[in-house]
């Protein structure tokens, strides 16, 4: 059984997303300071959209996974795994410094909420007054942040602590509180992924489908890792992407767990994220060669693991994913 999540019906549910929170960039060279530093083109926040990206190391490594929304002229809101944050401010710290711009821990500022399933859009347009107008966009009313994952109606709410009672009442008393596995299923099911301590330094961005979900630009310029990124890019040598998977097991796999050819017995993946989807099932993203596909298990266990389709196409080598 599929389970692509533009057709499951879910109820109206609504969480905090504890799990992630907002470092904020902020100074006359905060938008400046970034494009040097990441994956995505940030002048594209001009517009009312956010961006995923990723910061690298010099070899093209994933640093940092993040969203980045432009707040005001001079501050750009990264929401990041909180337990990143320390790994954020030492990756991003040692460059900063040479910049008029500062690192500051926006939990002390914002509180994140997810807000998702049936009647997800009205109960959002009734408290932010409008919505997004595509998938990733965002709208902003008294401080606060409404953005649009997906067309299902999915939303990340960024409430700021001044407002959050109203905001709590409000969603509270129609919606049935969600859980966190619940919201990474839906961004297994998205195709998206971050990267955590488990995985720092060990990923490329299109080893996780960055280019695929609009988080690598090819056309903004220099920044730190990009040589490396460019060159899997144009000189088509990527053989490694990220997949959607289910195993039958009461175990959610760790994060890094190798996952294995199981004829061969040879690694040639991880896993990225995994969710619950009930007492017996799990879902993951593992990024792994290409060519192992259909006859892969975890390290862990050696039951086969199910393919799921992605939202989005997996290019073969010769194919552009510009």
């Amino acid at each position: 059984m599929n389970t692509n999540f533009t057709t499951v019906t879910r109820p109206l549910s609504w969480l905090q997303l504890n799990h992630s929170q907002l470092l904020l960039v902020q100074g006359a060279d905060a938008s400046k300071f970034l494009q040097g530093q990441v994956t995505c083109d940030l002048r594209e926040l001009n517009s009312l959209v956010t961006r995923l990206g990723a910061q690298c190391n010099p070899k093209g490594r994933i640093l940092l996974t993040f969203r980045a929304l432009q707040i005001n002229a001079e501050t750009i809101a990264l929401r990041i795994p909180s337990s990143m944050l320390e790994n954020a401010r030492q990756s991003l710290g040692k460059y900063i410094v040479f910049s008029k711009a500062k690192l500051i821990d926006g939990h002390d500022e914002y509180s994140l909420y997810g807000l998702y399933g049936n009647e997800a859009s009205d109960l959002a347009k009734k408290i932010f007054l409008n919505l997004p107008g595509e998938d990733g966009g965002y709208v902003e009313h008294n401080g606060n942040f409404l953005i649009q994952l997906d067309s299902s109606g999915r939303y990340e709410c960024w409430i700021h602590h001044s407002n959050i009672t109203g905001f709590v009442q409000q969603i509270g008393t129609v919606a049935s509180q969600g859980s966190v596995d619940d919201w990474k299923l839906l961004d297994i099911q998205a195709g998206i992924a971050d990267i955590y301590p488990e995985t720092f330094e060990q990923l490329t961005p299109q080893e996780i489908n960055y280019q695929l979900i609009n988080g690598i630009s090819f056309r903004k310029g220099c920044y730190t890792g990009q040589e490396i990124v460019a060159r899997l890019h144009y000189r088509g040598k990527l053989k490694r992407h990220m997949y959607r998977f289910r195993i039958h097991t009461p175990e959610t796999p760790a994060l890094a767990t190798q996952v294995i050819n199981s004829i061969t017995q040879q690694a040639v993946g991880q896993v990225v994220m995994a969710a619950r989807i009930n007492a017996e099932d799990v879902e993951i993203l593992a990024s792994v060669l290409d060519e192992h596909l259909g006859a892969l298990t975890l390290a862990t266990n050696t039951q086969k693991l199910e393919q799921l389709p992605l939202p989005y196409a997996i290019p073969t080598a010769d194919q552009s994913t510009e």
